[in-house]
């Protein structure tokens, strides 16, 4: 049976927020070794759980930094914000932006800003997207809600906060550095891993399958060895018949890392002591029965002697795993989507109000072109007329008139008609919209434009899916091929 041949995935219809999506075409066979982060990559966590932990920890250190005890009484809401979203701390305020930087839906706090207000502060001008803070990760998810309601808070309560919004946020960036680097959130986490952790019981079957196909798999990771021990033994450990302990998948462990600094940087490997969470200087090659701090990513290819597009990583944050590795080394890139899982489900429950959308916007589109012909026939025939004036041709210019008047006519219909089908697929847009996110829609989605996320997501990442458990149903010699990249006039 020739290599690459996916039988197992042509039996199964698959759904689809189970399968691996491709911008990129990609010869699993020509991949030697798999790189996973472990946050929301190969470890899910329990959002609802972990982000009340972050923002109740980081909303304690600021009424301990004497900000007003009534914060306090404010509430974690796990459907405030998503990710992909970039937030302006000049003025407190939450945007949501197309792949053109148009701002499409902005919040001041709980405050939803009118198209005129969104216009004047962003898009009457081009901003510079650098300046604003992009929300790309989970973790900054809490984060960013406590931003929002303290901005609220101090809309709402004139002068009790005497800082501006952009302090305010300087002050959040070092309290939630702070609860990670106390230990006030993972030492939660550590204690309680059923709590926070989400064991998915088809991860050892994926990682396993794609050993089978001769894959060797690492493990690339910004936490420290204490923590990612825990939390790997709980999802991993005992998980397979042949494979109870969860090293036992992974050929090299890299823990500290620090990207994006692994793929910028040149910083060396350190040895871990497992038993004390100490490092120590090292040189050599990599030791699987090692576990390896720091490093970096040209350092890692050259002692592996895997290079380039022999190499794929697997991560979440489109800034610290696809972007570099894929710029710098050339790995070949898959994105973990989380928010996948629960969207393509409504958006399969919502097809048909998007095809009505897509009909009623080509219906729209073609009124539009009538009302552009009947404008264009009625300045020429008024250009006539005045030219029949000036000639005294009286008969000419009343014929003239009373077709400028059935044009007139036609284009005030026409023009009704096209703000019936702008109005309804507004509507449409935004009840389709509210079944994904009441504040903020599709994830990679703004109206019927590709969101700035979107945009990345195409940009950088050769695959991306749900979950790491989705390269299940393929074959570890899959050939993902892309659609084929077309441009408007190729449609």
């Amino acid at each position: 049976m020739p290599r690459g041949i996916d039988l197992e995935h042509q039996r199964i219809k698959l759904e689809k927020w189970q399968r691996v999506f491709v911008n990129r075409s990609i010869n699993m066979g020509s991949i030697k070794a798999i790189g996973f982060d472990m946050d929301h990559t190969l470890v899910q966590y329990n959002r609802d759980a972990f982000e009340t932990l972050a923002f109740r920890a980081t909303l304690r250190k600021f009424i301990d930094a004497g900000y007003p005890e009534e914060l306090n009484e404010l509430k974690f809401d796990p459907s405030s914000v998503i990710r992909g979203l970039l937030v302006d701390r000049e003025r407190g305020n939450l945007l949501k932006v197309d792949g053109h930087k148009y701002v499409k839906t902005a919040f001041h706090g709980k405050r939803r800003l009118e198209k005129e207000d969104r216009r004047k502060l962003y898009n009457a001008a081009s901003f510079k997207a650098q300046n604003l803070l992009s929300v790309d990760t989970f973790f900054a998810l809490s984060e960013v809600h406590l931003f929002t309601e303290i901005v609220d808070y101090m809309a709402n309560n004139p002068n009790k906060i005497q800082k501006t919004f952009k302090e305010v946020y300087d002050d959040l960036r070092k309290f939630i550095d702070l609860s990670h680097s106390d230990g006030t959130i993972k030492k939660e986490v550590l204690r309680f891993p059923e709590k926070f952790v989400i064991r998915d019981k088809y991860l050892p079957q994926a990682l396993v399958r794609m050993i089978e196909g001769d894959k060797l798999l690492f493990l690339l990771t910004n936490s420290d060895w204490a923590y990612t021990n825990i939390v790997m033994n709980y999802i991993l450990n005992d998980a397979h018949p042949d494979l109870t302990n969860w090293r036992d998948y992974f050929e090299y462990v890299i823990v500290s890392s620090g990207k994006p600094n692994f793929f910028t940087g040149q910083s060396p490997f350190q040895k871990v002591d497992v038993n004390t969470n100490k490092t120590s200087e090292y040189s050599g090659a990599l030791i699987p029965e090692n576990v390896y701090a720091g490093g970096n990513a040209e350092l890692f290819q050259n002692l592996t002697t895997y290079h380039g597009d022999e190499i794929m990583y697997v991560g979440d944050h489109i800034y610290g795993d696809i972007i570099r590795s894929k710029g710098l080394f050339n790995w070949r890139t898959m994105l973990v989507v989380q928010e996948l899982d629960s969207e393509l489900p409504k958006l399969e429950r919502n097809k048909a109000k998007l095809q009505q959308i897509n009909m009623l916007a080509v219906e729209r589109e073609a009124v539009d072109e009538e009302i552009q012909i009947l404008r264009s026939r009625i300045a020429a025939a008024q250009k006539q007329i005045k030219v029949a004036a000036n000639a005294a041709n009286s008969k000419k210019a009343k014929y003239l008139s009373k077709e400028t008047e059935k044009f007139a006519e036609k284009l005030s219909e026409k023009e009704n008609l096209f703000d019936e089908l702008d109005q309804t697929i507004r509507k449409l847009i935004i009840e389709h919209e509210h079944t994904i996110h009441s504040g903020w829609g599709e994830l990679m989605k703004v109206g019927l434009e590709k969101s700035r996320f979107a945009q990345q997501v195409e940009q950088y990442a050769c695959l991306y899916t749900g979950r790491v458990s989705n390269l299940r149903f393929y074959s570890p010699f899959k050939r993902f091929v892309s659609t084929h990249d077309l441009l408007p006039h190729d449609l």
